[in-house]
């Protein structure tokens, strides 16, 4: 479109816009759509006296904004805007419209969008190259319209970490952030950086402070943010617990390949084609397999220390199959009866871990919270109701 003449309609139909005039639209170099419009001439308020008048034209200026994406392609307006002079004699003022408010990057139709999108677990990076924004930008709207959620106050939370990873490819900086989560809806409460003791307090004390249930890893900082509460149970999570057990079998089975061989697994080592078959459960094996699979790792270490460590985390995942918490506990001391028996330094480290977080593993029998929840949580949370941030000026 290329006739400078505004022309009602095209902005409703193309931009969503209906209260402005749609003069000129371009694909610019960058294959985005460049719209030229501006407002009727109307009566306008005075921001500073409230005179509404038909206040007289003083000067142009123009205001670059981002605003929803056409076609798939990026969108910028440019807002010719008119600088009116008060006809009170107050000064002047620029045009105003409900659509985009003062100074804002980006229009409000554009950040609600924004702000749905994120609520659907679309990237950050994705949403702002798609309206051609800042990540800050979209970020900023998202932490608004977070804060108009009423508050949850979650009895059972879940406490995880991860990483975000910022900066330009050659300069790469990893952020942590800490997320707490009702591990009864899995729905993420708050977020806060940093995966420390002082992060995790943070959160609980401001948004969990009566929390009864508080899921978590193996990992010292948190429990002692967590122990601050004063009714809570803690409780180990199961998944990283079997994960520790996994990765001492794995250091018991790359040191016996180095002892053996002399190198790193090759693909025809024999500890090496087993890697993966030893990470599955004993039990979702049948006796066969179970008989060929010892008689493959007596061959490959005739110390039968990988095997020994496989029975170890074998007897680990048993305890979380015990129907309560004193069978548990039973098959958790015949867990380090067999590592003393056994005398694996990788494995008598596992235990030695295990026997300091012993209470917060058998707490999973009393309350049956693991951290799934977090987990699936803090890669997209689900949408806790309809935010409006009209009035949210990016």
């Amino acid at each position: 479109m290329t006739d400078p003449t505004p022309v009602q309609g095209w902005s409703e139909l193309l931009l969503a816009l209906p209260e402005f005039l749609l003069t000129d639209a371009r694909i610019d170099e960058h294959n985005e759509l460049v719209a030229h419009v501006e407002l009727p001439r109307d009566v306008q308020g005075c921001p500073r006296c409230g005179v509404i008048d038909l206040h007289p034209l003083h000067d142009w200026r123009t205001h670059n904004v981002r605003h929803l994406p056409v076609a798939g392609r990026a969108t910028r307006l440019v807002w010719r805007k008119r600088l009116l002079g008060c006809v009170s004699g107050c000064g002047t003022f620029a045009e105003r419209t409900p659509s985009i408010a003062p100074g804002a990057v980006w229009s409000r139709a554009a950040a609600r969008m924004a702000v749905a999108a994120s609520a659907e677990n679309i990237p950050i990076d994705r949403i702002r190259r798609e309206f051609g924004v800042a990540w800050n930008t979209v970020m900023r709207a998202v932490l608004a319209a977070a804060e108009q959620l009423a508050p949850v106050r979650a009895s059972r939370v879940g406490i995880d970490e991860t990483v975000m990873t910022t900066g330009r490819l050659t300069r790469r900086r990893r952020q942590f952030l800490t997320a707490l989560v009702c591990l009864d809806t899995a729905l993420v409460i708050a977020v806060t950086q940093g995966r420390d003791r002082a992060a995790a307090a943070r959160l609980l004390a401001e948004f969990a402070p009566e929390a009864s249930v508080v899921a978590l890893d193996l990992f010292s900082g948190y429990k002692s943010a967590a122990d601050a509460l004063e009714d809570a149970v803690i409780v180990a999570d199961v998944f990283h617990l079997i994960r520790l057990g996994l990765q001492a079998l794995d250091e018991v089975r790359r040191r016996r390949q180095q002892q053996i061989h002399g190198h790193r697994g090759h693909r025809d080592d024999p500890l090496f084609r087993l890697r993966r078959v030893l990470r599955v459960a004993q039990e979702r094996l049948d006796e066969y397999t179970l008989a060929k699979i010892f008689d493959r790792l007596r061959a490959a270490d005739t110390d039968d220390e990988v095997g020994a460590a496989w029975v170890a985390v074998d007897l680990l995942r048993r305890v979380y199959q015990a129907p309560d918490r004193d069978t548990a506990h039973r098959r958790l001391i015949a867990f380090y009866e067999w590592v003393v028996h056994v005398d694996i330094d990788e494995l008598t480290r596992l235990a030695t871990t295990i026997d300091r977080w012993q209470d917060q593993v058998l707490a999973y029998f009393d309350t049956r919270a693991t951290n799934a929840a977090t987990e699936s949580a803090i890669i997209g949370s689900p949408v806790q109701g309809v935010v409006d941030v009209a009035d949210v000026a990016a």
